[in-house]
């Protein structure tokens, strides 16, 4: 690619019709979150427009799928209850190059970026379709590094020294082992080369 500058991002863009979610409400405020936007001016008008009754479409691509997650969340700690969709899909992206030599061709490439689309409603939503998150329901999933919580107090054990350890050398070697034996240094290599 060193032969090419990159030119224009054409971006889908982003209708209610190609959300997918089934039965938008109409009053409805989206949010539409970019990779350099403050979740804080983002989270003042969204729960403000939440707290008047209104409800949210979070949507993220790309670099902004983690900002829009953190805002979703944030919404959620500060009303109870509420009601979650979730919808993820990709957008597609067309990348255009323009060649910095004579002879080559212009390049377009498509890249699918990922897309989430996140709905808090004040009113149930259909809760049989994928993606729906009842109210309140929350999911606790244990780490696998966590370790048990036992009852029992914390009892130290007794110290024990290294123990020495003796191992037969002929049975070790039988097993193709070496053990207890020095390391040859250079002067020992050499003097036996010499004596050859």
């Amino acid at each position: 690619m060193e032969n090419y500058s990159k030119g224009k991002n054409v971006e889908q863009v982003l209708t209610r019709e190609t959300i997918g979610i089934p039965a938008l409400p109409e009053n409805l405020v989206w949010m539409q979150v970019k990779g350099g936007s403050k979740m804080r001016n983002l989270l003042e008008l969204a729960l403000e427009e939440f707290a008047q009754g209104r409800d949210v479409l979070w949507s993220g691509s790309g670099p902004a799928l983690g900002k829009t997650i953190s805002c979703a969340e944030v919404m959620k700690k500060k009303f109870s209850p509420i009601h979650q969709f979730n919808k993820i899909s990709y957008r597609r992206c067309e990348e255009h190059w323009e060649p910095k030599m004579e002879g080559l061709d212009p390049l377009v490439v498509n890249r699918d970026v990922p897309l989430i689309h996140i709905l808090l409603s004040h009113q149930p939503i259909n809760s049989d379709l994928p993606g729906y998150q009842m109210v309140g329901e929350q999911k606790h999933v244990p780490s696998r590094h966590a370790k048990p919580m036992t009852s029992k107090k914390f009892e130290q054990r007794p110290f024990n020294r290294k123990k020495n350890i003796t191992h037969d050398q002929a049975q070790m070697e039988s097993y193709g082992l070496k053990f207890n034996r020095k390391k040859n240094n250079k002067k020992a290599n050499k003097e036996r080369s010499n004596e050859n």
